[in-house]
């Protein structure tokens, strides 16, 4: 899929607004994650304070300043995330926050020596490892932000916080290695989950982009590597489908833009659908009109017998949604198919910041003046003698010879007879 990721440095600039946009998006998720974490632990340590020594003058104004420190801080950084501008300093300046108050806490309970009170069956030893258990957590949490550097970084701080905490609490040497170890590997676990969470979103978003396109079989080919499309173009015998909106100039003036945009999308949704179950391409909406190929970019067996059949079912398709239309208010629509198979170049067309998969060639000029030829000759299908050849089918009728624009030679049509 290396034509979804042929773009230059405008389209890159998009896209890499739209990751920092997210990215203090994020950073606002992971401060409501701070506030209520630290905020649940801070009062949690008051409460069984109180419950187990009573009132502590300096326990209660400890507790509190503690958690006015961290109240202010999150406001702060809601401030930061929500103004405009992107700050790549603020996902920084939070994680040395998280590590310091952590920090903090251990030696809080230290200068208040509240373990013979209501931790009096804790060693202190413990207590620092479970501290340090809550720095583990805050480092697998950096794998919610974006790039491999703030999970480095994060690593960093948490190693060099958890061994502040061990030190200082005199921990045996090999317990304080292995919970090393332990925090350096919690960075291998989010750099995991960055990773997996960064390439399921551009999988995705890849995905959504080809489903508009392609049918669903089409795409997991793709996704399977069994079908590569690269850039530059082929000749390919393929089938057009031209399908265009009688009247639209008409319905325009006499409807409110809404309601024909609401008219346009169901029925643009509608239409596609049917051209994807016959396995055909959506090349291009222009305006009112579908440009729809069958044969690229996977080869099919008889791609003018499913152009066809897929035309004959945009029709039935058709008279389902105008029968919608019209219980809900609304105008009914027409529309003229035209249809022709022929040699085309098909592939990636385009400047490098705008590229599109499509066919050119004089074979999508034919479709597209046959489908022209459809209210003149009062037949909503029309069908090129080619397209009628290779599709085999016996039923097709015979309509009349046309001449059409910038071709010396009449072309016949044939039609589907109801």
């Amino acid at each position: 899929m290396k034509w979804l990721k042929d773009i230059d440095s405008s389209f890159d600039k998009l896209l890499t607004d739209c990751y920092q946009r997210r990215e203090m998006e994020m950073e606002l998720h992971v401060n409501k994650l701070r506030f209520y974490g630290l905020i649940a632990l801070f009062v949690t340590e008051l409460v069984i304070g109180l419950y187990s020594i009573g009132w502590d003058t300096t326990l209660v104004v400890v507790d509190l300043a503690t958690i006015a420190v961290v109240v202010c801080w999150c406001a702060l950084v809601v401030r930061w995330a929500s103004s405009e501008g992107y700050k790549p300093w603020l996902k920084y300046v939070s994680i040395l926050f998280d590590y310091a108050i952590i920090l903090v806490v251990s030696l809080e309970v230290e200068s208040l020596d509240v373990f013979k009170h209501f931790l009096q069956d804790l060693h202190q030893t413990e207590f620092e490892l479970m501290l340090v258990s809550v720095l583990l957590l805050f480092n697998i949490m950096s794998a919610f932000r974006q790039g491999k550097l703030i999970i480095y970084y994060s690593t960093l701080c948490c190693v060099v916080t958890g061994t502040l905490v061990l030190e200082h609490s005199h921990t045996a040497r090999a317990i304080e290695i292995h919970e090393q170890v332990i925090m350096i590997c919690s960075g291998f676990l989010a750099w995991s989950l960055s990773s997996y969470i960064t390439g399921t979103y551009t999988k995705l978003r890849h995905r959504e982009r080809l489903l508009r396109y392609l049918p669903e079989q089409l795409v997991k080919a793709v996704e399977r590597g069994d079908i590569d499309i690269e850039p530059g173009g082929e000749k390919r015998n393929v089938t057009v489908l031209m399908a265009d909106i009688r009247g639209f100039t008409r319905l325009c003036e006499q409807h409110d833009p809404e309601v024909v945009t609401q008219l346009l999308n169901r029925y643009f949704s509608r239409m596609s659908s049917v051209i994807f179950i016959h396995r055909g391409m959506i090349d291009k909406f222009i305006g009112d009109a579908i440009m729809a190929v069958f044969g690229t970019p996977q080869e099919e067996e008889n791609n003018a017998k499913n152009a066809i059949e897929a035309a004959r079912e945009m029709l039935e398709a058709l008279t389902l949604l105008n029968q919608e239309f019209i219980a809900e208010g609304l105008p009914a629509i027409k529309i003229g198919i035209g249809i022709h198979s022929g040699v085309a170049i098909a592939g990636n067309v385009g400047s490098s910041s705008c590229m599109d998969y499509t066919v050119i060639g004089d074979t999508v000029n034919v479709a597209a003046r046959i489908e022209s030829k459809t209210k003149e000759l009062k037949h909503p299908l029309l069908i090129s003698e080619q397209s009628v050849k290779q599709s085999q089918l016996t039923q097709l009728k015979r309509v009349a010879k046309v001449e059409l624009s910038g071709r010396s030679q009449p072309i016949e049509v044939y039609h589907y007879p109801d």
